[in-house]
């Protein structure tokens, strides 16, 4: 599978898709007592992000990767505020709403980096992607 804005989209929608979904059933990796700890607001933020990947992915290549850029730093921007709500370890609750503990923010913080540097590492290649226009010497 070549990898493009779109496919990766997709990857990162099913990934979201998984983390929601993992989250509404009891686990020790992610829920109220998981190393992850989560919410049903959490989970349904993680279904909603789905949610978004697939629509740009079904938009295609300049939505995914705009939409990639974007959430990547919104997403290490959470991670970030997260450490302050947290303090050193414990938990808290962002916008009085979603949980997170300290690996939540750590989480968060590289998924940014991650998420927002494949935006990033496509946008010249999208760009590029564009027709240009010919112009002929006579």
């Amino acid at each position: 599978m070549k990898l493009t804005p779109i496919s990766t989209a997709w990857l990162f929608a099913a990934s979201f898709y998984a983390a929601a979904a993992i989250g509404f059933l009891p686990n020790p990796l992610l829920g109220a007592q998981g190393l992850f700890v989560t919410n049903t607001a959490h989970n349904l933020v993680h279904l909603l992000t789905g949610v978004g990947f697939t629509i740009v992915a079904l938009i295609g290549s300049k939505a995914s990767v705009v939409f990639m850029q974007a959430f990547g730093v919104i997403y290490a921007l959470t991670g970030f505020i997260g450490f302050f709500a947290t303090g050193h370890g414990g938990d808290a609750h962002l916008l009085g709403l979603v949980h997170v503990n300290t690996l939540d923010n750590f989480l968060h913080l590289g998924l940014g980096v991650v998420i927002g540097a494949a935006g990033w590492y496509f946008q010249p290649r999208w760009a590029s992607g564009r027709p240009s226009v010919v112009t002929h010497q006579s």
